[in-house]
């Protein structure tokens, strides 16, 4: 099997079942993840988290992979890659290489195409299940300490969440991929809620919602999960902004850590730390065996208890079960290092999240698909001083284009709607005809390409939003224009 083969193979029997499904079909008709528990149950082992949410879920991973890489071996599965597939799996920061994926892919194929033989020719093993149990099979041929997963879109009908997590994660829960998931956030959030399965020793819940907060509280109580909740046991406080990100303090389970650096922008960047931090403090509390933190002296401790006692109390939920984590890195044991944490976050690189592509001529980069994302955007744009910017939008028809396109109109000289390469979304010019009906003018351009030429022809400042799909295209158009 070579690269392409073994890539080709994630989507097959996706691919081979498509035909027998529409478009509107709920993916409860036709996503199956019971087709993988057994495997991935089976394979499951390793301590893991499993992070879901509507946005953030990808930058609240990469973030508890980067804290917990400190002192532990770290494998971190998220989607979707930038530029190239391998991205989607990493170790310590390392994606795997182009020739193992190759090998594993072919090691763990006929386990799939036994279970591909055994289902009914409609239905499929999910591109989700494969890339699962690809990546529990090179986790542990790494030893690794700790797994993070990003789930997908939902959590219910994920095949990720069939692996066996000690820890949940939940960011914020708002209206996106209604077709799938619910018309209202009540319904959005029950999905994503069942990523509580009962054996966690924690959920962590970001910012939410009373409706989406509703949700997850009665799961945890239905299962007896304790949660640690934004606001009430971690939270981010004394928002700055630099150039190049920005700069908080955050008070995590009684104990602050003072001017933690991003190079990202947005507050909720800030909020996602949050979230990753107090997750990070009560994995690596488990997995050492001690609630140790190394903090730096710091001015003004205004009475907050110490280390030791505030994270006593932080893990008196969770610890009950801890005698399941068995050591197995030489380094586990030793303190919760804040001056590597900080260096590890002041270096973190994840694209498309309010990225500045360019400050002069201004180009801002954001996976922007609904409403609610544009009030970061906008508040990129004030903090800059950015007026009467050109905005493409690249949104499919089932999300929230027409939301993103209402709150862009009126600061924007122009805008203009495009597709994305991915057949899987719909784009089309009707997009345009349905906002004219409400009276906001767009253009349409059949590409990102041409879409970007009519952009820079205006020579005004450039705002570029939409699915994550239209990354790997702007690094694309980023080459090109640097080779030229």
């Amino acid at each position: 099997m070579n690269r392409k083969e073994a890539e080709d193979f994630v989507y097959s029997s996706y691919l081979r079942a498509e035909k027998y499904h529409g478009y509107e079909e709920k993916d409860a008709e036709r996503r199956h993840p019971e087709f993988t528990r057994e495997l991935l149950r089976k394979k499951s082992g390793t301590p893991a988290a499993i992070v879901t949410g509507s946005k953030g879920k990808g930058s609240v991973s990469k973030m508890i992979a980067e804290i917990l890489q400190t002192k532990f071996t770290v494998g971190l599965m998220t989607s979707p890659h930038i530029e190239d597939f391998c991205e989607r799996f990493q170790v310590n920061g390392e994606k795997v290489s182009s020739p193992l994926f190759s090998m594993l892919m072919e090691e763990i194929r006929p386990e799939i195409e036994e279970i591909d033989r055994k289902i009914p020719k409609e239905f499929s093993v999910s591109p989700m299940g494969i890339q699962a149990d690809f990546a529990l099979t090179w986790f542990r041929s790494r030893k690794t300490d700790f797994n993070v997963f990003e789930c997908g879109k939902g959590a219910k009908l994920d095949d990720v969440n069939n692996i066996l997590h000690d820890y949940a994660v939940m960011n914020s829960v708002f209206l996106e991929h209604r077709r799938e998931l619910g018309n209202t956030i009540a319904e959005i959030a029950e999905d994503k809620a069942h990523v509580i399965t009962g054996r966690e020793k924690a959920v962590f819940v970001g910012e939410q919602t009373k409706e989406a907060m509703a949700v997850i509280e009665k799961r945890a109580a239905l299962f007896s999960v304790p949660l640690k909740v934004y606001g009430r046991d971690f939270w981010e406080e004394n928002l700055r902004t630099e150039h190049t990100g920005i700069v908080f303090d955050l008070y995590v389970f009684g104990k602050r850590y003072r001017d933690i650096r991003l190079p990202l922008l947005g507050d909720f960047q800030a909020k996602n730390c949050a979230l990753a931090m107090a997750v990070s403090e009560t994995v690596f509390s488990d997995l050492s065996g001690k609630a140790s933190v190394v903090e730096e002296s710091l001015p003004n401790p205004e009475n907050l208890p110490s280390a030791e006692s505030a994270h006593s109390a932080s893990v008196k939920g969770p610890k009950s079960s801890c005698s399941v984590m068995r050591s197995k890195s030489p380094e586990m044991g030793k303190t919760f290092e804040m001056d590597a944490v900080r260096k590890r976050l002041s270096e973190i690189n994840w694209p498309g999240r309010l990225e500045l592509i360019s400050g002069e001529p201004f180009i801002l980069l954001d996976c922007c698909i609904n409403r609610v994302s544009t009030k970061a955007v906008k508040a990129v744009l004030a903090e800059r001083k950015i007026e009467k910017p050109v905005s493409i939008i690249a949104i499919p028809e089932d999300k929230d284009y027409r939301g993103v396109v209402q709150e862009m109109s009126p600061l924007s000289e122009s805008v203009i709607l495009t597709r994305t390469n991915n057949p899987h979304y719909h784009f089309s010019e009707k997009q345009c005809e349905r906002m004219a009906e409400e009276g906001i003018a767009t253009e349409w351009a059949e590409n990102f390409t041409e879409a970007m030429k009519k952009a820079e022809e205006k020579g005004l400042p450039i705002v570029i939003l939409g699915t994550t799909s239209l990354l790997p295209e702007v690094k694309n158009w980023q080459k090109r224009i640097k080779n030229s």
